[in-house]
């Protein structure tokens, strides 16, 4: 089990992030978000507003540099994150009490407005997919056809119907292989074995 204090938070950005590099290039990003509570009075049924308070938003990595990009002062946002107290000594040496919240997730409220999702393309996977391209190959729809004559998505040796890709019967090799059988196997074998060939001919070529 996790000893964490997962919290959320809906508020206001009160400052812009503040973008900068850590310690091994990793990307991190501050602000701070205002929330305002709201009481109802049970005498009155009247509801009000309570103190404000400030928290301090911290974001690495991915979220960071989104965040850079895409959060601005006064905007409404939802916050998800890790609760973090912590203790320190000011300028003049007086104890002071840190609040913050590690981000894990930052968004826009869209209970109060709107907003447009753009997707992050990562160079790394650009880079992976441009490679598995060859760089002289042909765009498509150029009209370049492969060096054999293959149309794109057909099996090596259909051409699309028969063999020679025109979808037409040769019916003088028919003919032909018909006579070469009748000379070795004799004339009932031979008419045999013509019909299957017809049969098999136009079997591809329906194909």
């Amino acid at each position: 089990m996790l000893h964490d204090a997962q919290v959320y938070l809906a508020g206001y950005v009160a400052t812009d992030p503040k973008f900068k590099k850590a310690a091994g290039d990793t990307s991190y990003a501050k602000l701070r978000v205002a929330y305002t509570a709201r009481r109802r009075d049970r005498e009155t049924g009247e509801w009000s507003d309570g103190p404000t308070s400030f928290v301090n938003i911290q974001c690495w990595r991915t979220l960071a540099e989104n965040v850079q990009v895409s959060v601005h002062k006064g905007e409404p946002v939802l916050v998800m994150g890790r609760l973090q107290i912590r203790r320190f000594e000011d300028t003049e040496g007086k104890p002071r009490t840190a609040v913050e919240i590690e981000a894990t997730s930052i968004g826009h409220d869209l209970t109060r407005g709107v907003a447009k999702f753009s997707r992050t393309r990562w160079p790394a996977a650009t880079t992976a997919a441009d490679a598995e391209v060859p760089a002289d190959a042909p765009e498509p729809g150029d009209g370049t056809e492969p060096a054999d004559g293959q149309g794109a998505g057909e099996r090596p040796g259909r051409g699309g119907g028969a063999p020679d890709g025109d979808g037409v019967i040769d019916e003088s090799a028919v003919a032909e292989f018909a006579r070469e059988l009748s000379e070795s196997l004799g004339p009932d074998a031979a008419a045999n074995s013509a019909v299957g060939a017809t049969t098999d001919a136009e079997a591809g070529a329906s194909a």
